[in-house]
C-alpha cells in the first residue's frame, strides 16, 4: 500500500540520485555520456566555433555547453521536440545551474576534492569499475576527466544548496493528511476488504433546506451519542429515526468513493465522519478488514526491575530479587521499592505494549524469546541488571498509522519542492542574464 502512494507521489532527493540522474543520458550504460555529447543527432558541439551563449552575473554560458545539453535532453527523453525548444530549454538549465552553484558558494557551502572524489568512486562501483578504468573509459568515450568532475563538483554544490534551503519543515495539517489518503483510497487499498456496520438516516431528494439541515444535524447529534461504545443502542437509533445494518465482507473496489474514503481514514472499532449520498446520511463503523499490503508489527507487554549498573554486586542483587519474586513476594511492590527505572517502577515496572525492536537489544532478545508470565534470569544492559516478564504478545496493524506518517513525508517532500523552486525563481528574477545567443 505504502509502495503504491510512494510510487505515485514522492521524489527523492540524495546526493547520488541527482548526480546519477544527470549522468543517465543513455538508457543502456552511464558512460554512453561522451557519445551522447558528441554524436551526430543535428545539433552540432563543435567547440571550434564555440563562443558565448548568455552571461550570468559574473559567469558565462558558452554555445559548446548549451548545445551539449540539448543533445542530451534530446537523446534521453525528448524525440519528438523541435531542435529551437531543445535549445532553448537547454539554455534555461544551464542558467538555473549557474546561478544555484553561484549562490552555494556565496553562502559559504565547500566541496572539496574529497567529496568529488566520493561521488567518483561510487559512480565507478556501479558500473563495476575501479576509479582508474572508470577515467580511462571515459577519456575513451571522448570526455573530458576535469571538465567532467567539475560537472559532478557542480551537482554537489546544487543538491548541497537544495538541502540547506529545504532544512525548514512547513506545517502540514491533519486535514492535508486525510486529503491525501482520501484521493488515493481506491489504488492504495486495492484487494482490501472490510466487514463495517452502515448506520442510516434517510434523506430523500427533493426535501427542502431546512429537513436537509435537520437531517444533518441528526446524523451529527448520532455519531456522538455512540462514540466510544462498543455497541449501537437500538433505543439510541429509534430515537434519532435512524437504522443499522451489518453489511458483511465487501470488497473495497465494489464501494462507492464516498465509502472508500471513510473506511480508508478509521481503524476497527472506530466511527467514521458523517458520509451523505443521493439516499440519507451514513456513519459507517469499521468490524475488521483484511487482505491488501498490510504493514504489521509484533509487540508485547512487558514488566521489569532494573538492578542499576552502579550498584555494587548488581546481578547478585538482582537474582535476589527475583528470588524474593519466586518465594512468592509481589512483583509490583518490588519494582517500587528496588528498579531504578523510576517510570516504570510508578506502575509496578510495566511499560507500555510496544514493538521490542525499541529495546536496547539485549533485552529485546529477552522479550521475543520468553515464554509469557515467566521471569527472566537477570539479563545485563547498559543501564544494569533486568528482571523481566512478558505479560502479552500481539500482533499489531501498524497500516494506517505507517499510511499517515507516508503522506506526512509525502506532503512535505511536495511542500519542500515547491517552496525551493519558489526560492530558485526568486533568485532567477535577481540575477543578471544577458542572452547572447538568438534564441
Amino acid at each position: 500500500m505504502v509502495e503504491v502512494q510512494q510510487a505515485k507521489l514522492r521524489k527523492i532527493y540524495t546526493d547520488m540520485t541527482i548526480i546519477n540522474n544527470f549522468l543517465r543520458s543513455s538508457n543502456k550504460f552511464l558512460l554512453a555520456l561522451g557519445c551522447v555529447l558528441f554524436a551526430n543527432t543535428g545539433i552540432a558541439a563543435d567547440k571550434t566555433l564555440d563562443s558565448i551563449a548568455a552571461i550570468v552575473n559574473n559567469d558565462v554560458i558558452m554555445i559548446s555547453e548549451v548545445k551539449a545539453e540539448a543533445i542530451k535532453a534530446k537523446r534521453s527523453n525528448k524525440q519528438n521536440v523541435s531542435e529551437q525548444t531543445l535549445i532553448k530549454e537547454a539554455m534555461e538549465k544551464l542558467i538555473l545551474d549557474k546561478i544555484q552553484v553561484q549562490r552555494a558558494k556565496a553562502v559559504g557551502i565547500k566541496i572539496d576534492d574529497t567529496a568529488v572524489d566520493q561521488a567518483m568512486q561510487s559512480l565507478a562501483e556501479q558500473n563495476k569499475l575501479d576509479l582508474q578504468k572508470f577515467r580511462i573509459a571515459l577519456i575513451n568515450e571522448g570526455y573530458n576527466y576535469k571538465d567532467f568532475r567539475e560537472n559532478i563538483r557542480d551537482r554537489l554544490y546544487m543538491n548541497t544548496l537544495r538541502k540547506r534551503q529545504q532544512v525548514s519543515n512547513k506545517s502540514i495539517s491533519e486535514s492535508e493528511v486525510d486529503d491525501l489518503i482520501q484521493a488515493e483510497s481506491f489504488s492504495l487499498n486495492k484487494g482490501v476488504q472490510y466487514r463495517f456496520i452502515d448506520i442510516f438516516i434517510p434523506n430523500k431528494n427533493g426535501q427542502g433546506v431546512q429537513q436537509f439541515n435537520t437531517n444533518y444535524n441528526r446524523a451529527q447529534q448520532l455519531r456522538k451519542l455512540l462514540l466510544g461504545k462498543s455497541t449501537i443502542p437500538k433505543a439510541t437509533l429509534s430515537k434519532m429515526g435512524a437504522t443499522s445494518q451489518e453489511l458483511g465482507w465487501k470488497e473495497s473496489s465494489t464501494l462507492s468513493p464516498a465509502y472508500m474514503r471513510s473506511l480508508s481514514l478509521i481503524g476497527e472499532g472506530e466511527l467514521s465522519q458523517v458520509v451523505r449520498d443521493e439516499r440519507g446520511f451514513h456513519i459507517l463503523k469499521l468490524i475488521e478488514q483484511r487482505g491488501g499490503k498490510r504493514t504489521e508489527t509484533k509487540q508485547a507487554r512487558v514488566r521489569h526491575i532494573l538492578v542499576s549498573a552502579d550498584t555494587p554486586n548488581g546481578r547478585i542483587k538482582a537474582i535476589q530479587i527475583r528470588n524474593r519474586i519466586l518465594a512468592g513476594e509481589n512483583f509490583n511492590k518490588l519494582a517500587k521499592e528496588n528498579s531504578a527505572d523510576k517510570g516504570s517502577a510508578e506502575k509496578g515496572g510495566e511499560m507500555p505494549i510496544s514493538n521490542p525492536a525499541i529495546f536496547v537489544p539485549p533485552f529485546a532478545k529477552a522479550v521475543n524469546s520468553l515464554p509469557l508470565n515467566t521471569l527472566s534470569q537477570p539479563v545485563q544492559t547498559k543501564f544494569g541488571w533486568h528482571i523481566i516478564e512478558v505479560l502479552e504478545r500481539k500482533v499489531s496493524d501498524q497500516t494506517r498509522d505507517a499510511l499517515k506518517t507516508q503522506a506526512q513525508t509525502l506532503i512535505s517532500d511536495k511542500k519542500q519542492e515547491e517552496g525551493f523552486k519558489n526560492w530558485l525563481k526568486s533568485l532567477r528574477d535577481q540575477a543578471f542574464v544577458e542572452y547572447r545567443l538568438n534564441l
